[in-house]
């Protein structure tokens, strides 16, 4: 009985230290997740220039709209009908909802093409997909700007979209195909039998089926266009720039007229905005779909 104590005693210590040792390891991730938000936030309402000195909370003896009063009134041209800003963000929102629909119908069939059917170089295209995937964009910048410079699609965002759903198409395909081949091609067969085509089948019953992995996708395509410099730098000019241009100059010290990291940081905090509110819309599906991809990819 005493072994037995001992036993149960020394487990239950063990139960206990793990609790604890979960416990600070969470508030630790915590900490380190929110301290840069809390301080991207003060710093967004704090006045001035410099971001020496800002606080990790708002000082109410400091506070100031005056950051994002400039985002939504400075126009560099008399003629512009917003603020750069304004523009810059429209801008990129028109790329990442065409991004999201482009990539969304060209991987979902393409998906359901190498998931259902079998046809001579299917293994060998997919073999060049996965190849394709091991190559950095950017290997890419010098062939993409003497292409866009041939068709005469220099400094316009919108033709952006046609690399983001180009090069997306590969990775998306192959978690597509992973995912629809856990769907069962009896519900394809039944479907057939009653005199559907495979447009119906996949219009129907393959879309909705799919609609976690779907949502994953979605999500992704969205963000990618937010966040990119790179591209938009080398195919777009001052006048037609996207909003990570738009900020990288309120953060670069070489271009003294603009320079202001706090507006950089409040125009961070906005457009973190719509990226927050499309993660939290479709926070199940981009779970969900990671699981699903990881087991049946």
């Amino acid at each position: 009985m005493a072994k037995n104590k001992t036993a149960i005693s020394s487990y239950v210590v063990k139960e206990r230290l793990q609790q604890i040792f979960l416990y600070v390891w969470l508030s630790l991730a915590c900490i380190i997740v929110l301290v840069p938000i809390l301080w991207m936030v003060s710093a967004s309402f704090t006045k001035g220039r410099l971001l020496e000195g800002v606080p990790l909370l708002p000082d109410p003896s400091k506070f100031s709209l005056e950051h994002f009063e400039y985002l939504f009134t400075y126009k560099s041209s008399t003629d512009a009908i917003a603020s750069d800003f304004i523009l810059s963000f429209l801008r990129t929102l028109s790329v990442a909802v065409i991004t999201t629909i482009g990539i969304v119908i060209i991987s979902a069939m393409t998906g359901y093409v190498f998931s259902r059917f079998r046809f001579a170089g299917k293994k060998q295209m997919l073999l060049v997909m996965m190849l394709l995937q091991m190559f950095p964009s950017f290997m890419g910048m010098l062939a993409l700007f003497m292409m866009f410079r041939s068709f005469g699609w220099l400094n316009n965002p919108l033709y952006l979209s046609l690399i983001y759903i180009a090069g997306s198409i590969p990775t998306n395909t192959y978690l597509l195909r992973g995912y629809l081949r856990g769907i069962p091609m009896s519900i394809d067969e039944a479907a057939t039998i009653d005199g559907a085509t495979q447009t119906q089948i996949f219009i129907k019953l393959i879309l909705p089926l799919s609609k976690p992995m779907i949502g994953f996708v979605a999500v992704s395509a969205f963000m990618s266009p937010w966040m990119d410099y790179m591209l938009p730098q080398q195919l777009l000019n001052m006048k037609n720039q996207t909003v990570a241009l738009y900020l990288f100059r309120l953060n670069d010290p070489l271009t003294p007229v603009y320079y202001n990291p706090l507006n950089f940081m409040a125009g961070a905090l906005i457009l973190a905005i719509p990226i927050t509110i499309v993660q939290m819309c479709m926070q199940k599906y981009i779970v969900y779909g990671m699981a699903a991809g990881a087991e049946k990819g």
